[in-house]
């Protein structure tokens, strides 16, 4: 084998990207960026919402696994409607995984 292009990976695809030189055209940058990229939040649309209050968000940031009687997964993180990134809940414990 002498060559190898990954084409797709999750609902990331080839088709959807775009190169180098159309990020350095700088007048175009901003188009570019609202046309093509997707926040994390966006990302993750299909996961569960978590609200924490203040208390438990400085524990969840600081890496302190918060009790949660959800099922295993993936969740994304809120306080005060504000998304703060995703956590992972294993065991009815939340960590932290992607904080924005």
């Amino acid at each position: 084998m002498l060559n190898l292009n990954r084409i797709q990976v999750g609902q990331f695809n080839i088709s959807n990207s775009i190169t180098m030189e159309e990020l350095k055209n700088q007048e175009e940058f901003k188009n570019i960026i609202n046309k093509n990229l997707i926040t994390v939040e966006q990302l993750f649309k299909e996961k569960e919402n978590i609200e924490l209050n203040n208390r438990k968000l400085e524990l969840f940031l600081n890496g302190v696994k918060l009790t949660q009687n959800k099922p295993d997964g993936i969740y994304k993180i809120y306080n005060n409607n504000n998304f703060i990134g995703i956590g992972i809940i294993k065991d009815n414990l939340l960590k932290r995984d992607i904080i924005i």
